[in-house]
């Protein structure tokens, strides 16, 4: 038989609103009150009128309520050797050691050469709608309203119908939404959408998907109703389980879209026609018979502000010397001497290998540095323990865990031993452990 070693925490805290995913699919909400060194869970619930104890080996995450008064997050990202990644303000650095600190994890002195890269100006975007929660604000079209449903947080579609909505959407906007299928999906989704009736010509966007791929397309009141944007050959048998996730970025004022699938970037795109579409609502339509449902859920619709697009697309270049990115894009190889501090805050010290002079460039026209280091055995994938997640995208993996009421005791593979601020972590979860290296009982 196999035995898998797992790494839990031991915490006794005070109640904190928590909900906890269970192996199977099974889920429990309701206020933790302890953890223990077995990793069993304490959970009053309001299902139950006595405390639940949950065996440690039966769960798989533990999501925690942020309190909605908790501290700003850095706008800088470190990320370490193993794949973590720390929301830190960079406020030093000499030959050895960078200095960093944030409200969530105080002040950290991290050794250089534990650094894989520093990311700058990460613009946090504003949400402007999330959901389906309900139909509440949506509009069914007469026709098929019978085959639309909304449940936990998802759309289904079994037939020929349309729900549309009026969002403020912003001049620069991104929406993102999972699209799930059975046989043969024909779905349509239009956005920048006056909502008027379907057969009257509008200025608007629309994604179609269908077996014959992914079209984007432009609607207007010309002599041309309807021009091609993005025309991808990426049918259904495609994309695995059946699931897509479509992200859209649409800038306005200049008339650009940008089409993500799958979290991949296909492309950036003009506008073909000069009166940009000015509407604000969203619609999504069925356009599949009742035997091939649709499912529509996470729609995301948020302000973009797309200064920070430009970390999508840096890459580490040659790994043997260290590479500074500016925020227009511009990049320069040599060694990062330093960090010091200036009036108008820190300033970076770079030897670039073409000049003699040393770069002297404020933070804010700093977008990445990436440090010299061997780029094998980072996958963090391979490692196993804890994992927590923490506000503003952070996450490190951890070999030991203790909660008190207002901070978090950890200790790091690489840091050693730290205190978070309780109110910074967002999330637990068990990695699991590759039977590979599992280890057979004597």
């Amino acid at each position: 038989m196999l035995r898998y070693f797992v790494i839990f925490l031991s915490c006794v805290l005070p109640a904190i609103a928590a909900d906890v995913s269970l192996t199977g699919d099974g889920r429990l909400t309701g206020e933790m009150t302890a953890m223990s060194e077995d990793g069993t869970i304490t959970l009053v619930s309001p299902i139950s009128e006595n405390p639940i104890e949950v065996d440690g080996e039966h769960v798989k995450s533990v999501k925690f309520e942020i309190p909605k008064d908790a501290g700003a997050v850095p706008d800088q990202r470190v990320r370490l050797v193993n794949g973590d990644v720390l929301p830190l303000k960079i406020t030093g650095m000499d030959a050895t050691v960078i200095h960093a600190s944030s409200d969530d994890m105080g002040e950290l002195d991290i050794p250089r050469n534990f650094v894989d890269s520093i990311q700058l100006g990460i613009i946090p975007q504003k949400l402007v709608y999330a959901g389906p929660q309900d139909f509440e604000g949506w509009i069914r079209d007469e026709n098929g309203s019978r085959n639309w449903t909304v449940t936990d947080g998802e759309f289904l579609a079994e037939g020929e119908g349309t729900v549309s909505r009026k969002i403020d959407l912003p001049e620069k906007f991104i929406i993102r939404f999972d699209l799930g299928w059975t046989n043969h999906p024909n779905f349509r989704f239009t956005f920048a959408d006056p909502l008027k009736p379907a057969n009257e010509p509008a200025n608007r966007y629309f994604l179609e998907f269908s077996g014959a791929g992914v079209n984007v397309k432009r609607e207007s009141t010309g002599l041309t109703r309807y021009t091609p944007i993005v025309l991808l050959s990426r049918t259904p048998d495609q994309f695995p389980g059946d699931r897509l996730t479509v992200e859209i970025r649409v800038d306005r004022s200049r008339g650009l879209l940008q089409l993500y699938l799958n979290g991949e970037f296909e492309g950036r795109y003009s506008d073909p026609v000069p009166e940009i579409p000015a509407g604000s609502g969203i619609s999504l339509l069925s356009l599949a018979p009742r035997e091939s449902e649709q499912t529509v859920s996470r729609i995301k619709v948020m302000a973009w502000d797309d200064r920070g697009d430009r970390h999508r697309s840096e890459d580490r270049g040659d790994g043997r010397t260290d590479s500074l990115i500016g925020r227009f894009g511009e990049r320069f190889g040599g060694k990062l001497n330093g960090v010091r501090a200036g009036a108008d805050g820190p300033v970076y010290l770079f030897k670039s290998d073409f000049q003699e002079e040393i770069i002297e460039m404020p933070e804010s026209e700093v977008s990445t540095v990436f440090l010299a280091g061997d780029s094998k055995d980072r996958n963090p994938d391979e490692q196993r323990g804890l994992v927590l997640r923490l506000r503003g995208k952070g996450e490190i993996r951890v070999s030991s865990c203790v909660f008190s009421e207002k901070s978090v005791k950890v200790v790091h593979p690489l840091l050693g031993s730290m205190e978070l601020a309780r109110e910074g972590v967002t999330l637990l979860e068990r990695r699991q452990i590759p039977k590979a290296n599992a280890v057979e009982d004597p």
